[in-house]
């Protein structure tokens, strides 16, 4: 994928997405200043959202173009390989049998049968640094809700800067709050234009960074490691 059409996916997604967004609240803002705050709420639970679903995607998107560049692991960062590692790492803290790289028979002692996965694992680690990237999108995860450190984990988990979500991360938080009180009809309140605007300014501030650190991430090759770890 070249950069140009990595970085016109992005975009292309935001504009859907946020074009909703600014219709429905052009659409609020032409009704009569007594409707306006109730009307609002809707608002909440669309910005949210899309909001959501826009970091998802990115992120996943970001995942997508890595995978289709056919890596070996010893060529990228630390951190994807340990996300392309993530199942392999899970079936040997788990002791699953069926985990393609453990093949032979197990010993029955528990310390020994783990002690035996490690080795084994160590012993073909060089085979593991051949084989191609691929980047399962379970490994992002937004859990039932995108809370702030939830965002920033998922970033990391790809080596991504995860700290511009921090100045950003109370507000979201009480968007989040804010929208889950709404839907469960926790809260029937009206939404001020200010405390709407608020929430309105991090989620874009936010979504803009993000478009920003993955056009970097992909056109500068962040994802490859400076020097390979392991011969070929």
């Amino acid at each position: 994928m070249s950069n140009t059409d990595f970085l016109a996916e992005l975009h292309r997604e935001y504009d859907w997405r946020f074009d909703e967004v600014r219709r429905l609240k052009n659409l609020i803002e032409g009704e009569k200043a007594a409707l306006r705050d109730d009307l609002r709420k809707s608002l909440i639970l669309l910005l949210y959202a899309h909001f959501e679903g826009y970091c998802v995607f990115s992120l996943q998107h970001y995942l997508t173009a890595v995978n289709t560049k056919r890596l070996a692991c010893r060529t990228v960062n630390p951190a994807l390989v340990a996300g392309a590692w993530n199942r392999l790492f899970q079936a040997m803290e788990s002791g699953d049998h069926k985990c393609k790289v453990f093949k032979q028979k197990l010993p029955d002692d528990h310390r020994l049968h783990r002690h035996w996965r490690r080795r084994h694992f160590v012993e073909r680690i060089d085979e593991s640094y051949r084989e191609q990237v691929e980047l399962s999108e379970d490994i992002i995860d937004a859990e039932s809700n995108l809370k702030p450190e939830v965002l920033s984990r998922n970033l990391f988990v790809l080596g991504l800067d995860h700290t511009f979500v921090t100045p950003h991360a109370e507000t979201i938080s009480n968007l989040l709050g804010k929208r889950n009180r709404l839907a469960h009809g926790e809260d029937r309140r009206g939404v001020p234009e200010r405390e709407y605007e608020e929430y309105e300014l991090s989620v874009f501030a936010i979504c803009f960074k993000l478009i920003d650190f993955l056009e970097d991430a992909y056109r500068e090759s962040s994802y490859e490691r400076a020097v390979p770890s392991y011969p070929c």
